[in-house]
């Protein structure tokens, strides 16, 4: 799997919690480490982009409001600049590949 940025990170986590989930099922649809995930979400409840609460058997996590509309300029954001940082070669780290702009 290709590296991915920080917000490709945070924008994959929103999207697997637009649904109430447990920490364990974000982890798996967005591909991370339990290590990873923890930290993904601890900061993402310190800005609020997602909300946490116990639904009786375990916690839960919901994106919010402005989770959703951190969403929504991602998806603008890259459909804008569809750059793709991910596919730099390791001999040129500062090589930026555009796809496809008309």
């Amino acid at each position: 799997m290709k590296n991915r940025s920080k917000y490709g990170v945070i924008a994959a986590i929103l999207r697997s919690a637009m649904r109430e989930e447990t920490r364990t099922k974000i982890m798996y649809k967005a591909m991370l480490s339990n290590d990873q995930c923890r930290n993904y979400i601890d900061s993402l409840l310190n800005f609020g982009l997602i909300m946490e609460h116990d639904n009786g058997a375990k916690m839960v996590y919901k994106v919010t409001n402005k989770g959703t509309t951190f969403l929504d300029y991602y998806a603008q954001m890259m459909h804008l600049l569809p750059m793709s940082l991910e596919e730099n070669s390791e001999e040129d780290p500062y090589n930026i590949k555009l796809q496809n702009m008309i």
